[in-house]
């Protein structure tokens, strides 16, 4: 079990644990998934995917908090994030697609038991240079544990309600995105996905433009 399938459990349990503890409102759970489904268009969407992967880094401020935010998500370092989809964009589909359905199954590329194929510096060349981004890959999991304990210390039902829905809804739609559009070998847009997360059903115009 590597260590992104980790903290995806972990929250899953942190989620029903809180469930558990405190009961299940109907009302609070509606806030907690469109609270989800904001961040991971902001930060999952806007930061990590078009602000990182689909532009020329710069190592400034700004983008250093924006990198901050992604610890809340869990789900991997800004780095390992866009090494794997610049790879995926440019080997759509092909065996060296990190996460192709098709070739390494749908199973393992939902419950993240891939990693990056060997990567062309030149394609990370604009991150590479960042102190402060290869230390938070280097730590990025110890960073996020340190997040859960500060949570659960203030709050736990910070841990419970807030980090745990934000990393579970990631996860989900971020593997609904990796397997829906491309099974089959032709990359789609998926219009039923629009019900849970209404900026990722186009995925097949993403890769055309």
């Amino acid at each position: 079990m590597n260590k992104g399938q980790i903290i995806v459990l972990f929250h899953h349990v942190f989620l029903m644990l809180g469930l558990f503890a405190y009961g299940f409102n109907i009302w609070y759970a509606l806030i907690i998934f469109f609270a989800s489904m904001l961040w991971a268009w902001q930060v999952g969407s806007n930061v990590m995917h078009f602000g990182f992967a689909h532009k020329r880094y710069k190592d400034t401020l700004k983008n250093k908090f924006f990198a901050l935010l992604t610890l809340v998500t869990g789900l991997g370092s800004p780095l390992s994030f866009v090494a794997s989809h610049r790879q995926h964009h440019k080997y759509s589909d092909t065996e060296k697609d990190p996460h192709s359905p098709d070739h390494i199954g749908w199973k393992r590329v939902y419950f993240l038991d891939w990693e990056p194929q060997s990567i062309n510096p030149r394609m990370l060349k604009d991150w590479i240079t960042s102190k402060f981004q290869k230390k938070l890959h280097k730590n990025f999991f110890y960073y996020h544990c340190l997040l859960v304990m500060i949570a659960f210390i203030i709050d736990p039902r910070l841990l419970f309600f807030v980090v745990s829905p934000f990393v579970v809804y990631t996860f989900h739609v971020g593997s609904l995105q990796n397997t829906l559009p491309h099974m089959g070998g032709v990359v789609k847009n998926v219009p039923i996905m629009a019900l849970i997360a209404p900026w990722a059903w186009r995925h097949g115009d993403h890769h055309s433009y």
